[in-house]
């Protein structure tokens, strides 16, 4: 027959007499009397059959079986308390900070995410700024946008930023002249997805078409209202194909021109450093996967 377990409450009173190696003391932490100590103590040692402390005139002293006893008890008090971070850490939400245009990619992996794990709660805020800082930013994750090859130990790749110029077929349809050649792009309004208009002077270079003139055209503060205004229809922005792959596929956008190209950017996970909860850890694995079957689906 299996022995009973003893309880909880008067294996916490003995662990406390015990560290103090005084009732009267353990009686003070603990906000009772020493009487109810010594009581709890003594209810225990009844229970278990054997004395765990040598009592003195002045002094308490610990038997070798409360001695033994000491660290099993302190042991699984501290397990109890872990467990209990770990249960409660399950409801507290991860918290994801993501640039606005990654948020397009990243709102149907992390619904896929709440269908296959409802318990674990997601914050996601969209912001501007490409970079985090975890000892300023109260975030558990963040996707980063950085030269591929600055990427830190911390940041793992989730794609690299791959860029096509992109526009609503009702545009092309609209104008109705051909997107052949760079040169046909002055046809089209342009959209820049940002105030220096880089990205079409990097694509312009990376075609070796340097003389076509991409200085006009309307101008926006972030690649997701540029990809935004090209899918209505009000002109032709460079787009990344990753974050448009659901666009391209249902042909909301086309992109009339190939290859595309790699600006040698890449959006990066970065996890808080020593955070160690399984909730963030299931979070970064499951969009690290969904990272990997997008890329492999591309590439098939």
């Amino acid at each position: 027959m299996p022995r009973k377990t003893p309880p909880l409450y008067a294996l916490s009173v003995f662990e406390a007499a015990a560290r103090h190696q005084s009732f009267t003391r353990a009686a003070n932490e603990l906000c009772l009397t020493q009487g109810a100590v010594s009581k709890q103590v003594a209810q225990l040692e009844a229970h278990l059959g054997y004395p765990l402390f040598h009592r003195y005139a002045r002094s308490l002293r610990l038997s070798v079986q409360g001695e033994l006893l000491l660290g099993y008890v302190q042991r699984g008090f501290k397990v109890l308390e872990q467990g209990m971070d770990a249960a409660a850490a399950l409801t507290t939400p991860i918290r994801i900070k993501a640039p606005s245009c990654v948020v397009r990619w990243l709102l149907p992996a992390l619904h896929d995410f709440a269908a296959q794990s409802p318990d674990i709660p997601v914050q996601l805020a969209g912001v501007h700024e490409h970079a985090v800082n975890f000892a300023q930013e109260d975030v558990d994750l963040a996707i980063v946008y950085k030269p591929l090859a600055a990427l830190s130990d911390n940041e793992q790749l989730l794609f690299e930023e791959v860029m096509t110029p992109v526009l609503a077929p009702r545009l092309l349809r609209q104008v109705a002249r051909p997107l052949a050649q760079e040169s046909d792009l002055t046809h089209y309004p342009l959209l820049h997805p940002s105030h220096d208009k880089r990205d079409w002077r990097q694509w312009l270079a990376f075609r070796g078409a340097t003389a076509v003139d991409y200085r006009g055209g309307t101008v926006f503060d972030t690649l997701d209202q540029a990809m935004n205004a090209a899918l209505q229809g009000y002109g032709i922005t460079l787009g990344d194909i990753t974050l448009l792959a659901r666009e391209l596929a249902e042909g909301e956008v086309v992109a009339p021109f190939s290859p595309p190209w790699h600006s040698g950017y890449a959006y990066a996970l970065a996890s808080k450093p020593d955070e160690a909860r399984p909730a963030l850890h299931s979070v970064r694995d499951w969009l690290l996967a969904q990272c990997r079957q997008s890329a492999s689906v591309s590439s098939s």
